[in-house]
């Protein structure tokens, strides 16, 4: 962004409801930003959705977090700019190694100001896999506002698609170089092909190879995530 907007100031703002955060914004600015701000250090602000306006911002990239997966057209398309192109894209993880990164940081001191920090307790990662806790079809959930109790069918992973339909999907195995092909297409920006995005691994991640568990585990998990697998493999590979 800093090569798009140079001369002008640059924020990353998260929009909150309820203490949690729904949306970030890459966004840039002629002007400073208001006291209603809470600025974490000289780029980085939050503050309340209900007291968000787009304002003098321009918008570089929004990223809609899963808690605003049922709400991000309402809450900000419906406020864009009439002018504003937009260009969808998701990023799509393996089933498997989403939750072995999705286990490691809930338990780890990364996840320290989350509501969910520790909510394994004292569980290993096989037991996780095995218990009633194990998230599956996470992202058809969240789409459809589907709550747990209810079983994914057919007709939810059809919805699902039509959604990612209107997307641009890529993969985590290729990301720096799905990233940079879409800022090229979105601004015309030419990367580096050496630059790489933003390091935001998980530290300590478990690695317990999905071959070494045992067949009853295997079971667990697959029946589990089997439309998260479906996604994947539709979209991805």
């Amino acid at each position: 962004m800093q090569q798009y907007a140079a001369g002008q100031n640059h924020y990353h703002i998260d929009l909150l409801k309820d203490g949690n955060i729904f949306y970030r914004l890459l966004c840039y600015s002629k002007e400073n930003l208001g006291d209603k701000y809470k600025r974490i250090n000289n780029t980085c602000l939050t503050i309340d959705f209900k007291d968000f306006e787009f304002g003098a911002l321009n918008i570089f990239m929004i990223r809609i977090a899963d808690r605003g997966f049922e709400t991000y057209k309402q809450d900000i398309y419906s406020s864009l700019p009439d002018f504003t192109k937009l260009y969808p894209f998701l990023c799509l993880r393996e089933p498997y190694s989403r939750t072995q990164s999705l286990y490691s940081y809930i338990q780890s001191s990364q996840s320290a100001n989350e509501d969910t920090h520790k909510s394994f307790g004292e569980q290993s990662f096989i037991d996780y896999l095995n218990s009633p806790q194990l998230e599956g079809s996470w992202l058809t959930r969240k789409f459809l506002k589907i709550p747990n109790h209810i079983p994914i069918t057919e007709e939810h992973f059809k919805k699902t698609c039509e959604i990612l339909d209107g997307m641009h999907v890529i993969g985590m195995d290729n990301v720096d170089k799905s990233l940079r092909e879409i800022f090229n297409h979105c601004y015309g920006m030419d990367f580096d092909s050496t630059s790489k995005a933003h390091n935001n691994k998980t530290q300590d991640k478990i690695t317990t190879p999905f071959e070494s568990l045992n067949e009853e585990t295997k079971a667990a998990f697959l029946n589990q995530t089997k439309w998260d697998k479906r996604i994947f493999e539709k979209y991805v590979h």
